[in-house]
């Protein structure tokens, strides 16, 4: 075991459950990209802003999305069984709060005005995302308060510019280099 650098922190370890507040502040502190995840098409379309998508394996090629039990997206993921993930750029902070927002347009009313194309099944392809993923759902499990949702990509297709990142409760244009 190696010695801790001088001046860093020693962590502490909870001897039981975490109180909530503390749990979230320091899950809040890991970095992810952002995303919105869509499903329907027609008056039935709906996205949300996700921030808790997944790459699971390369083969077969699995991804994880959690959404919150009850929502809209959930209920409609269900009898459909497939979804896209769009992959936002960091030009797209004002799609995360708008697919966000609770008190948006339901149906295909909340894509007024936003850029987007139909996938060939029909769910909206949001326009200029650093990519897309088509999915269909491969496995279901409860998880608190939320679902986990095991999905197998159907299709890819790769965009450009740098992600959108989720941090300390904000959302973050990508302060990271080009991959070369």
């Amino acid at each position: 075991m190696t010695a801790a650098p001088a001046g860093s922190r020693r962590p502490r370890v909870a001897r039981s459950a975490p109180d909530p507040g503390h749990f979230w502040k320091v899950v809040r502190q890991f970095a992810t990209g952002v995303s919105v995840v869509t499903t329907g098409r027609g008056v039935s379309a709906h996205g949300a802003t996700v921030t808790s998508f997944t790459f699971i394996s390369h083969d077969p090629p699995l991804v994880s999305v959690c959404l919150k039990e009850g929502s809209v997206l959930l209920d409609l993921i269900g009898p459909r069984g497939s979804f896209t993930v769009n992959m936002l750029s960091s030009e797209q902070t004002a799609l995360a709060r708008h697919f966000a927002d609770r008190r948006r347009r339901p149906g295909a009313a909340q894509f007024d005005g936003v850029p987007w194309r139909p996938s060939p099944e029909g769910t909206p392809l949001l326009a200029d995302a650093v990519g897309w993923l088509r999915c269909r759902v491969w496995r279901r499990m409860r998880a608190g308060d939320h679902e986990l949702i095991l999905a197998r990509v159907t299709s890819v297709a790769d965009g450009m510019g740098r992600p959108l990142l989720y941090f300390g409760g904000r959302l973050h244009p990508a302060a990271i280099e080009d991959a070369p």
